[in-house]
């Protein structure tokens, strides 16, 4: 779905695609997210409880097109 979205934006134009919201305990989705392109840029402290391991960061993650 991520590959197809962003073949979708490239044709259209768009410059960048980026996510406001990947939880920093989530290894999975930051590794999903990391090999198709996309680098951290920005981090918001304690922005999501976690139901273990309390408040934790929340990561921006973009990607040029």
């Amino acid at each position: 779905m991520c590959e197809h979205s962003l073949n979708y934006a490239r044709l259209r134009g768009y410059k960048g695609m980026q996510y406001n919201f990947v939880v920093s305990t989530n290894e999975r989705a930051i590794h999903l997210w990391q090999s198709l392109g996309f680098k951290t840029v920005g981090r918001l402290p304690h922005a999501f409880e976690h139901p273990t391991e309390g408040f934790v960061d929340a990561l921006v993650m973009f990607q040029p097109l």
